[in-house]
């Protein structure tokens, strides 16, 4: 795997440097080793767990996020060791971050953490709701490029801490947080600062008046840094935790959306990546501060100053898939292959796959709840696997359409376990009427915080133009496509009964 389509190829210098990229997602630690050629050498992750006692929580203990980091950082040395010696360690020169966002750690003044509220976790947005009329929501989004809700660090902070403020040290992101696991800096960069719903897009500050509005204080925040820079260098504790020598650099990172976005699709306009996780994140990329008038997408700052994201995720897509192969007793690709059973509109089976207890996406609505309709006895499972499929895809064409009102969108390039399922790939082919190229890298987001913590310590390299190589592509069928543009009108219409 090579990124280097029309960028400069790697100096000489440093013929045998590694790169790491350390990405802590919504349910796994993972970290590939990056070389000079800027092949993936290495990987491995270790899972965390995922607390839902009560209803709409999400929750993760930043102790359970350390030791996934110490047990896939000893599969990776087993890994390599294997592959480049048992000395490989001393060649690393640089360490990417990314990680999921936003995601809520307060740490207290004596270093201790409460457990981290993800961004899954939704108990505040009904709350959230009530303080943010149409008009305010409007006027924070022309400030920040964000469609706040109660997702957002600030609002977090004020549902869920507001009675222990005067403890705490610092508020950081996931991402943030290994930040200051490994250097015992309490620093963030522009793209994961605007997971706060307080950055100020035009000034790259946090803004005042929204800080007081949420009631963050000052002091809580964490020092901005400029994007892909060098944040410092890895300490005595960040080196014992990753089994690495001390002082390496390590970078500010970014946003995993942007880091993955960044590996998949470079900063072309013209394309647009899908990674689909437990969330799929839909993304293009702009050299304008463009903002939509409908806030329908996020405006996020990207890996490098001067670009933004355009951002949608849809909350649920493959919890929703886990979701449904549970009840029908499937594994990972069953469900593909049940969907390959079922015909184009499922038989007349409808699936919103709004079940995350509301959905962002273009739709932004935490009132959304999924629905299956149209069922009757002659319908199988399969049926139902192939309607989700397409309510998912169909969603996905959703955030699409909107992207290329101002943006000619030319194809989609996608991750996740999708990538192995040919069927479900040329279903979305057809679906969004584009080329589709799969992505087949376990972590495109932590191979993103790899590359761009190989242009920090080498400004030399050409940093805005990562594109991945060529690879086999799927085409839509000229008559599913027809098919499916009248059957995404009936979605449409059956997906808007779905507020609660």
């Amino acid at each position: 795997m090579r990124w280097q389509d029309n960028c400069a190829r790697m100096s000489d210098r440093e013929p045998s440097g590694i790169t790491l990229g350390l990405d802590l997602g919504t349910s796994a630690f993972k970290v590939v080793a990056v070389g000079a050629d800027d092949r993936v050498m290495g990987e491995a992750a270790a899972a965390f767990a995922t607390c839902s006692e009560l209803p709409l929580q999400a929750e993760q203990s930043p102790s359970d996020w350390l030791r996934s980091v110490s047990i896939a950082m000893r599969g990776l040395d087993a890994d390599l060791t294997r592959s480049q010696g048992a000395l490989w360690s001393r060649r690393v020169v640089a360490i990417g971050l990314t990680g999921q966002l936003p995601t809520l750690v307060c740490v207290s003044h004596d270093g201790k953490t409460t457990p981290a509220v993800t961004w899954k976790d939704g108990r505040a947005d009904a709350w959230a709701a009530t303080r943010l009329d149409a008009a305010r929501r409007s006027a924070m989004y022309a400030i920040t490029g964000m469609p706040i809700d109660g997702r957002y660090l600030a609002p977090m902070l004020e549902f869920h801490k507001k009675d222990s403020i005067d403890g705490l040290h610092s508020v950081l992101s996931a991402k943030d947080y290994l930040l200051h696991a490994l250097t015992g800096l309490h620093v963030t960069e522009p793209s994961t600062a605007a997971g706060y719903g307080v950055f100020d897009l035009r000034t790259g500050t946090f803004n005042d008046e929204l800080c007081a509005f949420w009631n963050l204080l000052e002091r809580l925040l964490p020092q901005l840094r400029p994007a892909n820079a060098v944040a410092g260098s890895l300490s005595t504790a960040g080196a014992a935790l990753l089994g690495l020598p001390p002082g390496i650099p390590v970078s500010t990172g970014a946003a995993d959306s942007v880091c993955a976005a960044y590996a998949m699709a470079g900063l072309d306009p013209r394309i647009v990546s899908v990674s689909f996780g437990s969330s799929a994140v839909i993304m293009g990329q702009t050299a304008a501060l463009a903002f939509d008038p409908a806030a329908r997408y996020l405006l996020t700052p990207h890996v490098l100053d001067g670009w933004y994201g355009r951002e949608m995720d849809l909350l649920a897509s493959g919890t929703g898939y886990r979701w449904v192969s549970d009840l029908f007793g499937w594994s990972d690709g069953e469900l593909d292959q049940h969907a390959t059973q079922s015909v184009p509109g499922a038989r007349g089976v409808c699936f919103a796959p709004y079940l995350a207890g509301g959905e962002q996406g273009a739709l932004w609505n935490p009132h959304l709840r999924g629905a299956l309709s149209g069922l009757n006895l002659q319908h199988s499972r399969s049926d139902i696997a192939r309607a989700y499929l397409e309510g998912v895809f169909y969603e996905v064409k959703r955030c699409i359409e909107v992207l290329a009102e101002t943006t000619p969108v030319e194809s989609l390039r996608v991750s996740g376990n999708i990538v192995h399922a040919p069927a479900s790939l040329q279903m979305l082919a057809d679906i969004v009427d584009l080329v589709v190229i799969p992505v087949p890298d376990k972590s495109p987001a932590a191979i993103g915080a790899a590359l761009l913590a190989r242009n920090a310590v080498n400004p030399e390299r050409c940093g805005n133009c990562a594109s991945p190589p060529s690879r086999p592509s799927t085409k839509p069928s000229p008559d599913a496509a027809r098919a499916y543009s009248r059957l995404y009108r009936e979605y449409l219409a059956r997906a808007t009964l779905c507020a609660s």
